[in-house]
């Protein structure tokens, strides 16, 4: 009989191992270098061309089912070749199938190909693409060998999991690809700037205004009514590259003043010998801004900053009040990282330092995604609040003093210092500190 040979356990066995190291060589080389070495060798690796003509819908994860259920299929083989090869070969003068028989062939079966599947991995995550070649043509033997079977499966899956698809939301597109920069396999392969690169790329869709605008508290303004030569003071020492200006009021912004152009119009007047024009009010040097609400995406406020080629835009809340501020800077830092322009003053002081007992002290104007981002501490996040301080006010329903604390599973925290008007440092302490 066939299968009292020891040779067909053996094509079983060798099967089961090249689909192994073909299967993991996919898995490593991934999608762009597959179809780059497809493209050189079409006839090489026809079947799995036919396979993505078939399937094109999922069509790459086609090719991986075919192989999983290709894999399955000599498994089971494997198993029943080694049975006869031990109940009948070993033990020939025995009459009928004994338990223990059955347990000795399923464990020399697992064991055999656990090692050989072990050692194909390895072999292929050091040359994947020696193994894809070598593998390649026997293993194409073995798929087009149970094609009919693995196809009326596969065809039986596309139909229930793939009925009615359509294109994937964005926002699956987008975890998907944050899941794949996390894998420990293209991690290897990336900076970590190309990692922040892809993840803030991946991210900045979903971000809106509210998320990166500077907050009124924090915004430095002038008032229309003052001179040249205050605004040029007001440069110098405060270091900015261009400031909003309002009428009356905050509320009431209508331009903005750029560095450069205030500093121009002083050196002619220096250069004339003229003093009066510097105290010509700053409306004369007012540039536009674009209004906009603290819930439109960045994104989208790129393209009209980019269309209308202004530099800032003033966040305003439902009453038409001003929320906060918002440069090109701010929106582009969500990309690449902090951006110092020639104008800049460096900040020593950081959003959040070690604690000395564990954790870290925090500045309250962090926001919730800068503190999983930076310090992997989940905390919950609601439209209500974009900082940690805002969290804070959140659950307190006030402005608590040093000393309020709460506890929760993924962190612990503590009110540092305060005001009568807003909270300044927190202590944070993740789980097991």
């Amino acid at each position: 009989m066939i299968f009292e040979s020891f040779i067909t356990p053996l094509i079983f066995l060798i099967g089961i191992s090249l689909v192994t190291g073909l299967t993991r060589s996919l898995q490593f080389l991934g999608r762009i270098r597959l179809k780059q070495e497809f493209k050189r060798k079409p006839h090489y690796y026809f079947f799995f061309l036919t396979v993505k003509r078939l399937f094109p819908l999922g069509k790459w994860d086609s090719i991986y089912y075919l192989l999983s259920f290709t894999k399955y299929l000599l498994r089971i083989l494997f198993a029943i070749t080694c049975f006869y090869y031990v109940n009948f070969l070993l033990f020939p003068s025995e009459v009928g199938i004994h338990p223990w028989h059955v347990t000795l062939a399923i464990a020399i079966a697992a064991a055999i190909a656990l090692i050989m599947e072990f050692i194909m991995r390895y072999a292929a995550n050091i040359s994947p693409f020696g193994i894809l070649r070598f593998a390649t043509p026997i293993s194409t033997f073995f798929l087009l060998l149970f094609s009919p079977i693995t196809l009326f499966f596969l065809k039986i899956h596309k139909c229930l999991f793939y009925r009615n698809k359509i294109a994937p939301a964005k926002s699956k597109v987008k975890d998907k690809i944050l899941e794949l920069v996390q894998e420990s396999e293209l991690s290897t392969l990336l900076d970590p700037l190309d990692r922040r690169l892809i993840t803030s790329v991946a991210s900045f869709r979903d971000r809106i205004v509210r998320e990166i605008m500077v907050p009124r508290i924090d915004i430095f303004c002038l008032s229309v009514n003052q001179t040249v030569h205050e605004a040029a003071q007001k440069f110098l020492s405060e270091g900015y590259s261009r400031i909003p200006v309002y009428r009356d009021t905050m509320d009431n912004i209508v331009g903005v003043i750029l560095y450069k152009d205030v500093m121009e119009y002083y050196f002619n007047c220096i250069e004339k010998k003229e003093t009066s024009p510097l105290e010509t009010p700053l409306e004369k040097l007012l540039k536009p801004v674009i209004y906009t609400p603290e819930t439109k995406k960045i994104s989208h406020l790129l393209q009209e900053i980019r269309s209308q080629q202004i530099h800032l835009a003033i966040v305003v809340d439902e009453y038409g009040g001003t929320e906060g501020i918002v440069t090109i800077e701010d929106i582009l830092e969500e990309l690449v990282g902090e951006i110092a322009d020639e104008y800049d003053i460096i900040d020593e002081e950081k959003l959040y330092v070690p604690y000395p007992a564990g954790g870290w002290i925090v500045d309250a104007k962090m926001t919730i995604i800068d503190i999983e981002k930076e310090l992997g501490i989940f905390i919950p996040q609601s439209p209500e609040y974009d900082t940690l301080g805002g969290f804070v006010f959140h659950r307190a329903g006030t402005i608590p003093s040093k000393g309020w604390k709460i506890h929760s599973d993924n962190f612990d925290l503590e009110v540092l210092s305060s005001s009568a008007r807003s909270l300044e440092k927190i202590i944070l302490i993740p789980p097991g500190q």
